[in-house]
């Protein structure tokens, strides 16, 4: 009884630092809004937005979901400090190999394209993407040690903050803005690096099981990839169909939803061990609990999205100012997709996962990621900046619906079984 109580002490404490963290890196793009905006004015803040996607794009083909299987190779193993070295070698090293290919493939396509890029904004791009990619969090979220990298990073992105405000006043410094910002990233991952050095030791590559780490972990790469290409895809879908202005127009509606729907990430990560030792127990007992998660996000949503719509032309003013006035109308459209966002991520990761249903998931997420991003390019020349939205939207409700009807297959088959 008492392991029962430390053990989901531990979990709720782990839940809530890592709430605090997915709070914080919502958050501080949303406040970057408005001193990036009224300093740099529409187009420079559109490129601005345009580098910082295309590297987080590529980071999270770096990542490569590994959030979710690294870390729950370290949990299994979390007591043997050889294996722990070993998984971080091997996880390491695929990220490595990873990050070689996505920088030459960028490098191809700049070459191919001959798109005008500044060698200096190229650079701090490089390395934006190669911060958030290497970042170590996995490992100490698998230790369930995650309190001083989550406090130190919470501290560091709000230094950085600061510093924006203060050096960061005029359309010449987008590239300051642009090098602040990827070198407190820098700083942030390179202290990861010296606090996984005092717990495994020094790194060594290891290419064998790196292709190996690449090669388990594909399924929870497209369920990470996929989901977090539909709404992070958007700003670059959005450049390269209306123009960098209207990335600054499309950009903050953007964030703000993001940082609505990405709130009950940490809380279902946080769940996902429990639940998935607990569907191993009693499936069908467990799923009528999922079940109850998955509506009580989806009303939760509902309020969200009902406040977000009437606060629209107040958050849009205050966050952007006047010339702005279309962001208004694309975050009144955008916010429909708050709660079937919130709902298939909670049958993701409550019913989907844990049951061992990676292979669906993924499937569903990648067609339905490549969907949304056809189908708004289609409807942007139509419709423009707003037909984009209506795809992303259109898209997640269809996707949504889809899960749903997977879901009540795998309920039917699971209770055949028992």
């Amino acid at each position: 009884m008492c392991r029962q109580r430390h053990e989901m002490i531990l979990q709720l404490k782990n839940v809530s630092l890592l709430f605090s963290a997915q709070l914080v890196s919502y958050l501080i793009p949303i406040l970057e809004v408005p001193i990036l905006a009224r300093a740099l004015g529409v187009e420079d803040y559109g490129h601005i937005l345009l580098v910082q996607t295309v590297a987080l794009l590529c980071s999270l083909f770096v990542e490569y979901g590994f959030s979710l299987s690294g870390s729950r190779q370290v949990a299994l193993c979390s007591e043997d400090k050889s294996r722990l070295s070993k998984i971080y070698n091997q996880v390491t090293s695929a990220k490595i190999m990873l990050t070689c290919s996505m920088v030459l493939i960028s490098l191809i396509i700049i070459f191919v394209s001959r798109v005008d890029v500044e060698p200096l904004t190229a650079l701090w791009g490089y390395i934006y993407f190669i911060a958030f990619g290497f970042s170590s969090v996995w490992l100490f979220q698998g230790l369930e040690k995650i309190t001083f990298p989550i406090v130190f990073e919470v501290c560091l992105r709000f230094v950085g903050l600061l510093v924006l405000f203060i050096f960061v006043s005029q359309p010449e410094d987008a590239g300051k803005a642009l090098m602040i910002m990827s070198s407190f990233a820098l700083l942030n991952t390179l202290v990861g690096f010296y606090l996984v050095y005092k717990v495994v030791g020094c790194f060594s590559l290891e290419l064998k099981g790196g292709i190996a780490q690449i090669k388990d972990g594909f399924h929870g790469f497209l369920y990470k990839s996929s989901n977090n290409i539909m709404l992070s895809a958007g700003p670059a879908l959005v450049g390269a169909m209306c123009g960098q202005a209207a990335v600054a127009k499309f950009a903050p509606a953007e964030k703000i939803i993001k940082a609505s729907v990405g709130l009950v990430g940490p809380v279902l990560i946080g769940l996902y061990p429990y639940l998935s030792r607990k569907l191993l127990q009693s499936t069908s007992v467990n799923l009528k609990f999922s079940s109850f998660i998955v509506l009580g996000l989806f009303f939760a949503g509902v309020v969200g999205a009902s406040i977000i719509y009437f606060l629209g032309e107040y958050l849009i003013g205050l966050m952007l100012g006047p010339g702005f006035e279309e962001a208004i109308v694309i975050l009144r459209i955008f916010v429909f997709i708050i709660p079937f966002r919130m709902m298939s991520q909670a049958m993701g990761l409550t019913v989907f996962m844990p049951l061992g249903r990676d292979r669906v998931l993924s499937s569903l997420l990648m067609f339905f990621s490549v969907f949304s991003l056809l189908l708004a390019a289609l409807l942007s020349y139509v419709f423009e900046l707003k037909g984009i939205v209506y795809g992303l939207v259109f898209s997640e409700v269809v996707f949504s619906l889809a899960l749903v009807l997977f879901a009540l297959n795998i309920k039917q088959v699971e209770n055949h079984v028992c």
